[in-house]
């Protein structure tokens, strides 16, 4: 038998007790599909401007390398034509070196920008057993013809025809333009509708951190965090990858627990080092066990990615997500080779918490997911996403700390205005301007929402005018001879969505002059119609203050200093039941290991023989593949 060190107890589950005291195991998780990820690249002629040192390639290489094994892949290319590049296969090593062998192929060559053709292309054979993901890099917009007439005909049929069948087929579109002049609003309404993620990449830098945003919303996989330059890695541990973005200067090192330094030019059989333009891309088999360091400037973007039998669960939101529609709350497990962790002993020693930031404005909320229920009877710890509520870009990382373990997810979420308006000026002589309400939610059922503009002339007077919906839009055209001076615009809407739920909504103010157009008045929040029926839309609310709507634990009381005459007694019963526990837990292990068997993860059991065996292996002393022999 071996003995647990008492001074190990407090930071390794507990698994044993349950089988003492009768808690029941968790049933087999549903098995999560798996990724099919389907990269789409534009090679047309302008790209000589816009990418001109062909940044596309090492960006594709990188993501070729992160693939999972488990997931499938290929990859497009289109200008005037689409062409297959790598077929969408099961990634292997094989795929991954035709893969990389084909990225010379990606070219700036071709006539025109056919985006319609290459996402019909690509949405072929779809298998719903994986989750389908496109990522779709252009620098421009709609270009078949040297026709605008064919273009925006083309324009209208990827989004009446194409993007309802992507959306009704539930592949998720993340849209990367490579310039400002792409066309920005059919990108972002490819990913809004989709529930993908949209961005601008206009420098290297730029792409490696958009391209590697998308490929973690489309195959999400299991992290250790980095704290500063370090990370820790325990014995469940079989396989760690870490992708070091880095300045060019220095060789970057890798420092193992034992004091070891690793390096691209000297590394043991247990490594597989590539070095690409601006990172490295390193795999450890059987990492020891222990604090590592990465001797390098890390750039953001560098994660550390584990195959291990220790996982977080955690909520995985859409990429692209509404005021009024967001998820009330996050939720995160620990999970042992699929099922959920509910000992209430073990889950009392890790801490679960997540941090949020706001892109924008660099807002941060922090939640404490162990304070108001430390021991969740089905392993799931809850926390309300209450800073959701306004628009912007939010980047999530869901951590689980258990000492001697760590675990991390991450993703980025954009989270929109259900409607948009958009100011632009047409083409009558004299030039006016057009005032377009688009409702960008998808959910909103245009067709039974009636709206009203109300138009407010430099003199004072407002006219109010019924607009009709084209494509869930409704555009208000103001006459040139009305425009004197300065006007302003809002709209009103009686609105349902596709789900029957009706809603009253007021939109931005926009003021239209000779200064330029500007939002002078932010949206209403949306209301159910039920309660605003027979009232006047009313301002919206001032939001609440970030740390008002963030839960934080109380700070635990102050214990008063003990009095040693009258509690001495107290701290012999402590001493005894602490004894008597400790004689418990042994035992209970004792029970475990003899009827569970092998395969559990080692963060969940003890091998060590000795005392002086455990400190070793805690300070990193020990290869983690010599313990696992």
């Amino acid at each position: 038998m071996r003995i647990i060190p008492w001074w190990r107890l407090t930071a390794v589950p507990m698994l044993a007790m349950s089988l003492l005291v009768g808690v029941s195991v968790a049933a087999p998780a549903a098995t999560a599909t798996h990724p099919d990820v389907r990269v789409l690249i534009d090679i047309s002629g302008s790209m000589k401007q816009n990418d001109p040192h062909n940044l596309r390639k090492p960006a594709l290489d990188l993501l070729v390398r992160l693939f999972p094994k488990e997931a499938k892949a290929g990859v497009w290319t289109f200008g005037e034509n689409v062409a297959v590049l790598v077929p969408d296969k099961n990634v292997s090593e094989g795929w991954r070196a035709i893969a990389r062998s084909k990225a010379v192929q990606i070219t700036s060559d071709s006539l025109y920008t056919n985006i319609p053709a290459a996402l019909e292309r690509a949405a072929e054979n779809i298998d719903n057993t994986y989750r389908t993901s496109f990522i779709l890099l252009t620098d421009g917009m709609v270009d078949i013809s040297k026709s605008e007439a064919e273009n925006r005909a083309a324009r209208q049929h990827l989004l009446n025809d194409i993007l309802p069948r992507l959306r009704s087929a539930g592949v998720v579109v993340h849209s990367i333009a490579l310039s400002k002049s792409a066309d920005r609003e059919l990108m972002e309404r490819l990913a809004a509708d989709t529930g993908g993620l949209f961005a601008v990449a206009e420098t290297a830098d730029q792409l490696k951190q958009v391209f590697l945003q998308a490929f973690d919303a489309a195959a999400p996989a299991e992290q250790v965090p980095l704290a500063g330059n370090h990370f820790l890695v325990d014995s469940s541990i079989e396989e760690l990858t870490a992708l070091v973005l880095h300045k060019e200067s220095k060789p970057v090192e890798l420092v193992s627990p034992d004091n070891k330094h690793h390096s691209f030019a000297n590394h043991g059989d247990d490594f597989k080092w590539f070095q690409g333009d601006g990172f490295d891309l390193i795999t450890v088999t059987k990492p020891y066990e222990g604090e590592w360091t990465a001797v390098a400037e890390l750039e953001k973007g560098s994660r550390i990615t584990i195959v291990s039998n220790l996982s977080l669960a955690a909520s995985r939101f859409s990429e692209s997500l509404f005021v009024d529609s967001v998820p009330a709350e996050i939720t995160a497990a620990l999970k042992q080779q699929g099922e959920a962790i509910k000992d209430p002993i073990f889950l009392k020693l890790v801490k679960f918490g997540a941090t949020i930031q706001r892109r924008e404005d660099g807002k941060q909320w922090t939640l404490d997911l162990s304070a108001d229920n430390p021991t969740p009877a089905d392993g799931y710890f809850h926390g309300a996403m209450n800073m959701l509520g306004e628009p912007g870009t939010y980047d999530l990382a869901i951590n689980a700390d258990g000492k001697t373990f760590q675990r991390s997810q991450k993703q980025t979420v954009a989270v929109r205005e259900n409607f948009d308006v958009r100011v632009a000026a047409t083409d009558s002589i004299p030039p006016a301007h057009s005032v377009t309400l688009f409702a960008q939610n998808p959910a909103i059922d245009s067709g039974a929402s009636a709206v009203t503009a109300h138009i407010k002339s430099s003199d004072g007077k407002t006219v109010d005018q019924a607009i009709a919906v084209a494509d869930r839009e409704w555009t208000l055209t103001l006459d040139s001879a009305e425009q004197s001076g300065r006007i302003e615009v809002y709209f009103d809407i009686a609105g349902q969505n596709t789900n029957g739920e009706k809603f009253n909504y007021r939109s931005a103010t926009v003021a239209i002059g000779q200064s330029g157009n500007q939002i002078i008045a932010p949206p209403q929040k949306q209301a159910a119609a039920a309660e605003t029926a027979h009232e006047e839309p009313k301002p919206a609310a001032a939001p609440a203050p970030a740390h008002a709507e963030t839960k934080k634990a109380e700070p635990a009381p102050a214990i008063a200093p003990a009095d040693n005459k009258k509690d001495w007694h107290k701290w012999v019963l402590y001493g005894g039941l602490v004894l008597g526990n400790l004689l418990i837990l042994g035992l209970g292990f004792f029970a475990y290991r003899v009827i569970m068997g092998g395969g559990k993860s080692k963060v969940l059991e003890e091998t060590d023989d000795d005392n002086d065996d455990d400190i070793d292996a805690v300070k990193g002393g020990k290869d983690s593949k010599d313990r696992k022999k």
